[in-house]
Order: C-alpha cells, then structure tokens, then sequence
C-alpha cells in the first residue's frame, strides 16, 4: 500500500505530457499483454481450425471421386471382359480345329498304314518282314481323359536284311507323297553283313479303330 501511494505521488509530481506518455505506454503494455494472453492463442486456435477443415476438405473431395469412380465401375458390366475373352478364345479354337482338321485330312489313313509299309517291302526281295503289327490307338492329348476327336494310329514294323537294302527301303518310304509320322526308329546288326530294322510309324484318325495288317 505504501509502495502504491509513494508511486502516487511521484506520478503527481509528474507534468502533463510526462502522465500522458506513461499512460499511453501502459495502454500500448496492456495492449500487448491482452495480445499474447487472448488474441494469439484464438489466431492459434483459427489457424489449426482451418488446417483441419482443408484436411476434411481433401478427404471428402478424395471420397467424392472414389464414389464416383465406383459408380462408373458398377455401370460396367463385369462379363464383358470374360465375355470378350471367350469370344476371342472361341474364335482361336475353330481356327485351330480348322487347320488341324486341314492338316490331318493331307495324312494317310490309318487303315492304309500297315498296308504301306508292307506294299513297299514287297518291292525288295532280299528283305525279311518279322512282323507288321497295329499298336493301340492312342489319345493325341497324352495326359488327358479327352481326345481332342483325333487318335494317334501307331503302327511297328520288324525285319532284317542287309544294311544297304534296308537303306533303300527307308528311302522309297520317304519318297512316298503320302503323309505320316516317324516315331522311333532301332536298327541293329545282328550278324554281319545281315542286321535287324524296327520301325514305329504312325498317323492320326478320327475314330479309335484297329488298323488290319
């Protein structure tokens, strides 16, 4: 109370303008102290309000395009793809069936095969068929139940001769124009000058049958 009144009086003692500054730069302290206890923390306050709402801003605009990307999504249909796809794949396969349909039809038929091989050895006097024998038919599609509607005819040839005649059957074999496979081909000397030919040959056919020979 003492140190208010002798303030008191010193500031009595003061002159007009010496009472004017000091007031006003209390007010300009005041001023001041009411900005950093009020005023800066609601600007504080404002400032983070905001960034919050921008944020929520860009997350609602986010959603907003997810939505409608979604929407256009769902107008889509979800077979078309798969529809188009198994058109296309549809398409291929008819093809393929086609050409292979084209490419078996240029082969020999299975039942003139063995019928081949033993007209061409009949042609040659010094070779000695063993045995002609019709294999069974087999699958084209090796490791499944289906056959694809073509088989595998193989057919095995044995006989023995001398190896330049044996030469030349092979070769009025391959000059044959008709068309078929070689599977496996053995060819063994047995007592020189004669030796031992067997030969599996085979061609495709629309049906499981047996081919005579």
């Amino acid at each position: 109370m003492q140190t208010w009144n002798k303030l008191s009086e010193k500031f009595a003692l003061l002159s007009q303008r010496e009472k004017w500054l000091i007031s006003v730069g209390g007010l300009v302290g005041l001023f001041f102290i009411l900005l950093t206890l009020l005023i800066d923390p609601i600007q504080n306050l404002s400032t983070i309000k905001k960034k919050q709402s921008d944020a929520e801003s860009l997350q609602i605009t986010k959603f907003e395009t997810e939505i409608v990307s979604l929407k256009e999504r769902l107008l889509v249909d979800p077979n078309a793809e798969l529809e188009k796809q198994l058109s296309q794949l549809s398409d291929e396969s008819q093809t393929l069936s086609l050409e292979l349909s084209e490419f078996v039809g240029g082969l020999i038929s299975p039942s003139d095969m063995a019928e081949l091989l033993e007209t061409v050895l009949d042609k040659s006097l010094t070779l000695k068929l063993v045995s002609l024998q019709s294999l069974p038919a087999e699958s084209i599609l090796s490791d499944a139940k289906e056959s694809a509607g073509y088989f595998i005819h193989p057919v095995r040839l044995e006989l023995t001769g001398k190896y330049f005649d044996i030469k030349d059957y092979l070769a009025a074999l391959e000059s044959m124009k008709v068309k078929y496979f070689w599977r496996s081909f053995q060819y063994e000397v047995e007592a020189y000058p004669k030796a031992k030919l067997v030969l599996v040959v085979y061609t495709l056919g629309t049906r499981q049958e047996f081919i005579g020979g």
